[in-house]
Parts: structure tokens; C-alpha cells; sequence
């Protein structure tokens, strides 16, 4: 019996090491002398159980002229703690591409693939900083799913001198604070026996679920510059002193400004030429040079060249609308974090920069790096994130307005005129608003063919011919419109025909239910469908079978089908609200259920039968 009860162990182990990709032990260890210099020393042991967490074993470091690794040595071990491969700082590896055009860092990497499973690899390396210790390196042990960790320690050493702020995220862990040798004191933070993480669909992003602990100087010294970040207030004088006279324009584009607006009515029509002006004038192009990539290009600059990044081609817009005295605020924003901590202020929570416009009866953002986008339309990847809006003043938290579920729309009227045969002539016209409308918006540029791909992937009409597509903007709005012809749209079997009621929305991918829900249902973006469809019968036919109406309310989205027949021509409706928001697990059966629901509603077919001769 102990014999059976050892193997069943040695089972359930073996299957729980299958079940997550990996283990990792962590340590970062930080002495800071000074303002200006800090030397940072990382460990990692990563045991990697098979080959979903191969890329776990590669080493990759961002480095620049400020940030220098000055130590690095690696091994790997398999499973009985036998030294299969030892690394030299000889090995790695030294890159400068980017997806910037200009960018003072670059990467140190060291690529390896493990010959098999499981393998334990050990990474130990040193980095030197000097005059940008703007914050110190956050404590994130837990940075994907399916990783367990083991243990992982953090610890910051500091001259008494120099006062820390930190912040916490999903840690219930306190920060140790004692005193070290020399007038130190030190900080530490210690997590133990942390499972892996398993994804569930329809869940918060991985970002907001993870351990996280940010340590910062109040007061700092970063690229030769000076500043504070007691408050998001500070952070925001900081800023504003980095772009402060960068706003300069030569006489002529002043004197191009004035004849452009001045005789325009509104502040808002002035606004929007002058986006416009941007739109023609200038390109995106990402630069990460000037003060460690914070500061942006002077608006003469962007102006002469033509390009600029977030930075360089807010600043620009501010320059030309301050010439033509209309306020606006370079502001701070992330793209990837939706919330800001509320009381611990960084540079390195926000990752991007757009311009806020405060009109008299409105507030417009606008996204400089894409002035193709209409002006003041808030994109997907901002709209509701915090923001911070900076002035003279200082720094300001904000967030950005979001759009009303129901204002997501997709509309669609389609017309299908079916032949004796089961093939059909179809009309299709679309109109798409708001986040609906930026998964068409690349439509705008493609040429027929790419259209036509498009089309063959969200009109599921077999053996499908499609013929023009036109495609026409109009502010946060695309219509589309399109003729298909499908040689076999409803199954014949004998005497009948199986029409397919919806021609779209196919795919919707029924969750799995066989385990307990963990989280909570969460939807960033809500939206809604509407279909006005009309299907023209062939002569000869009857309908011998339709569907049902259906009507369907959940707290988290709703849905309704109704059909109804005149003549030859049937006419079916459908809409679908899904909502955004955070909903119960308690709701999730419920939820998976409606998925099912609507998947089988969009699959529905109606029976058509020759009449007798």
C-alpha cells in the first residue's frame, strides 16, 4: 500500500511540474551611494519543466552609455543538479536594432535552447548606473502564467540621507526598513511559494494581476537634470521644465499659422486645422534620445524635418495652437497600464504622450502620432486610462473619457436573393463607429484584393465571388459596401433548401466551464451589433420551417432575434449588446451559456420546400 501511495505521489508531481512551463528563484540586490550612481545586482534561477517555457532561457538586458553591464556568468543543470553548460560574459551578444529610429540603449542577449527537459538555469549579472537613477528596479517576480515561484527577495540599500518612496500592488507582504553599515538604511521585500497563475478567458489583463512593488528616490538626479517625486504634482513641474521653450516657431510658419485660422469662427475649427496642418506636414517616427528618451525634439526642429515621436509631435501641436492662443497641456499617458498609482508618482508608469485641448464646452485629446484619426476620437488603447496633465502649475491626474457601450456599433443591412439552386446574390452595407471602426480603419488603404480577403473572412458564404467594395470615412465612422455572389449559400437537399439566416458574426468561441472559475468576468470594451437582414425566397419555393424569436437579458449583455415573413421576402433582425465592465464568476455559467445561445442563434437556418407542380 505505501509502495502505491509513493507512486501516486511521484504522479500527481510529475503532473503538476507538466502543468506549468516553469519555477523560478529570484533575487535583486540595489546599493545606492548617491543621487546619481547605483549598482544593481540580479539572480535568477529559472527551472524550466518543458518546452513551453524554452524562451524562459534566454538572457536579454537593455543597456545604454548610462546603464553599463559590468559582470554577467550563467550555467545550466539538468534534472539531478549535473552542470551540463557553463556561460561567459564572452558569449553574449550585443544589439542596437529597435523599434525606434534613434535610441541611445541597446540589448545584451545570450540565445539558448535547452537540449531537453527539465533544465535549471542560473543567470547572475551586475549593472552600473550612473546620473539616472530616477527610480530603482520594481520587484516583479511573477511575470506570466503557468510560472510558479519558489522564492524571490528584493533589497535596497540607500544613504539614510536619501528619503524612498514605494508603492505596492497585490502584495500583502510588508517592506522591511532597518538600518545598515555606514549611515544606510536598508529596504527588503521577500515572497514565498507563489503558484502558478492559469489563464481564464474573459479575464483582467496579467499586468493588473500581478505582484508588483515600485521603489523610487523622492528627489532625484537624472540626466543632468534635477527634480522631485513627492507628488504627481512634482512630476508634472519636472515635465513642464523639460519642454519648457521648446515651443519656438520661425516667422514664417508663424505668419502660415495666422493666415490658416484667423479667419475661422470657432477655437474648435481652429483646432482642427491646425490637426489637419499636423496630418499633412509631418510623420511618426519614434526617437528614445534627450534626457533618457523624456524630453522631446523643439517644435523647430520637428517642424524642419518632418518627423517626431509622441514627444516631439505633441510638443509641435502645443507650439502652433499657443501661436494661434489656444491653450493646450502635454500630458503623460500609458498604454499599456489603465490605472495609475494614485499616490506614488514615476516616469516609468506612463509610456506615451498626447495633447489635451480644453475648450470652452468641450475637452478634446488628441493623438499626435496618428492625426489620421479624427480629431478628439479617443483610441482603444487610451480611452479610460489615467493620464497625467501637465503645466507650469504642475502635474494633474486625469483620465480619459470612454465611449458608451452601445456607441461601439456595427450596423449592418444586407439584402440576400436566393436562386432555385441555393445560390444568392448578396448586398452587404456596413457602418462601424467608435472602437468598432479602428478594425476597419486599415481597410482605408488596402487595395481591392485586401479588401476582398477581408470580406472572405467575415462573410461566411460558400464559394463566394466578391465583386467592388467601396469604403468611405466620415469622423469615427466607416461604411462599407459590397456585392457577393455565392454559388452554393443554402444547402439543397431534394426538394429543399437550408438557408442560413446571418451571414456574419460566426465564431464566437464557447468557453470551457469544466473547472471552478477563479476570477471574476471582466470586458475591457462593450459593444453592439445590429443586422437588418431581408432574404428574397425563390419562385416555387415555400418556407416550410423557421426559427423562433428570441429574447435574452443577463446583467452582463442581451440579445434578440425575431424574424418575419411577407410574401417571398423574409426579414430578420438581430442585436446584440455586449457590456463592459466586471461581472461575478458567480455569473460566469450564466455567461457561458449565453454564448452558447447566441452561437447557436447566428448558426440558425430556415427550411425552404419546392412546392408541388
Amino acid at each position: 500500500m505505501k509502495k502505491v501511495i509513493l507512486l501516486l505521489a511521484a504522479l500527481f508531481c510529475s503532473y503538476t511540474a507538466s502543468a506549468q512551463k516553469a519555477t523560478v528563484e529570484e533575487s535583486t540586490e540595489v546599493i545606492c551611494d548617491g543621487p546619481d550612481h547605483a549598482i544593481k545586482h540580479y539572480k535568477g534561477v529559472t527551472t524550466i519543466h518543458n518546452e513551453h517555457g524554452a524562451s524562459m532561457a534566454m538572457f536579454v538586458w537593455s543597456c545604454s552609455k548610462h546603464d553599463k553591464l559590468t559582470c554577467f556568468k550563467g550555467q545550466v543543470a539538468d534534472a539531478s543538479g549535473r552542470i551540463i553548460h557553463k556561460f561567459k560574459e564572452s558569449e553574449l551578444k550585443k544589439t542596437e536594432y529597435s523599434t525606434y529610429l534613434a535610441v541611445d540603449d541597446y540589448k545584451m542577449y545570450l540565445d539558448y535552447t535547452p537540449p531537453f527537459y527539465p533544465v535549471t538555469i542560473t543567470y547572475e549579472w551586475t549593472i552600473d548606473s550612473r546620473d539616472n537613477v530616477i527610480e530603482f528596479p520594481s520587484f516583479c517576480p511573477q511575470s506570466d502564467y503557468d510560472v510558479s515561484v519558489k522564492k524571490a527577495t528584493y533589497s535596497l540599500k540607500v544613504p539614510n540621507s536619501m528619503k524612498i518612496r514605494y508603492a505596492l500592488q497585490n502584495i500583502n507582504n510588508k517592506v522591511n526598513i532597518t538600518d545598515g553599515d555606514k549611515d544606510t538604511q536598508v529596504f527588503t521585500l521577500q515572497v514565498d511559494s507563489l503558484p502558478a497563475m492559469k489563464q481564464e478567458p474573459y479575464s483582467r489583463p496579467l499586468r493588473e494581476k500581478f505582484l508588483y512593488a515600485w521603489f523610487a528616490p523622492t528627489d532625484f538626479v537624472y540626466y543632468g537634470t534635477k527634480g522631485s517625486l513627492k507628488s504627481w504634482a512634482d512630476y508634472g513641474k519636472w515635465e513642464y521644465s523639460l519642454i519648457k521653450d521648446r515651443d519656438q516657431l520661425t516667422d514664417a510658419e508663424r505668419q502660415e499659422l495666422h493666415q490658416l485660422t484667423d479667419g475661422l469662427k470657432t477655437d474648435r475649427e481652429k483646432v482642427e486645422a491646425i490637426y489637419k496642418r499636423l496630418e499633412k506636414s509631418t510623420r511618426y517616427v519614434a526617437v528614445l534620445l534627450g534626457i533618457g528618451g523624456q524630453q522631446p525634439a523643439p517644435a523647430a526642429s520637428v517642424s524642419k524635418s518632418g518627423f517626431g515621436d509622441c514627444k516631439g509631435l505633441s510638443n509641435y501641436m502645443r507650439a502652433m495652437l499657443k501661436e494661434i492662443g489656444i491653450t493646450s497641456n502635454y500630458t503623460t499617458i500609458s498604454t499599456i497600464n489603465r490605472r495609475l498609482q494614485k499616490d506614488y508618482a514615476s516616469v516609468g508608469q506612463m509610456n506615451h504622450v498626447i495633447l489635451q485641448v480644453p475648450l470652452k464646452n468641450d475637452t478634446l485629446w488628441l493623438e499626435c502620432t496618428n492625426p489620421q484619426l479624427p480629431m478628439g476620437y479617443v483610441h482603444e488603447d487610451i480611452a479610460g486610462h489615467d493620464a497625467i496633465e501637465v503645466s507650469e502649475a504642475g502635474g494633474r491626474l486625469v483620465r480619459l473619457p470612454v465611449y458608451a457601450d452601445s456607441t461601439n456599433l456595427m450596423h449592418s443591412t444586407i439584402n440576400i436573393n436566393l436562386s432555385e439552386q441555393g445560390a444568392a446574390n448578396l448586398k452587404i452595407s456596413q457602418s462601424v463607429l467608435n472602437h468598432q471602426y479602428e478594425s476597419y480603419i486599415p481597410l482605408l488603404k488596402a487595395d481591392d484584393k485586401d479588401r476582398q480577403k477581408y470580406l472572405q473572412k467575415i462573410v461566411h458564404a460558400p464559394q463566394a465571388e466578391i465583386g467592388k467594395v467601396d469604403i468611405n470615412e466620415s469622423g469615427a465612422k466607416i461604411t462599407l459596401d459590397a456585392e457577393i455572389k455565392s454559388q452554393k449559400y443554402a444547402n439543397q437537399t431534394g426538394q429543399r433548401l437550408f438557408v442560413p439566416i446571418c451571414p456574419l458574426h460566426r465564431g464566437y468561441t464557447v468557453p470551457n466551464t469544466s473547472s471552478e472559475r477563479k476570477e471574476d468576468i471582466w470586458r475591457d470594451m462593450g459593444y453592439l451589433n445590429t443586422d437588418d437582414i431581408t432574404i428574397t425566397i425563390p419562385e416555387g419555393y415555400a418556407i416550410e420551417a423557421c426559427p423562433k424569436g428570441v429574447s435574452i437579458e443577463q446583467p452582463f449583455a442581451s440579445f434578440s432575434f425575431s424574424i418575419q415573413t411577407d410574401g417571398n421576402t423574409i426579414h430578420v433582425k438581430n442585436r446584440l449588446l455586449m457590456k463592459s465592465g466586471t461581472f461575478p464568476k458567480s455569473q460566469y455559467a450564466q455567461f457561458v451559456d449565453f454564448i452558447r445561445s447566441i452561437n447557436s442563434a447566428y448558426n440558425q437556418k430556415i427550411v425552404l420546400k419546392k412546392r408541388a407542380e
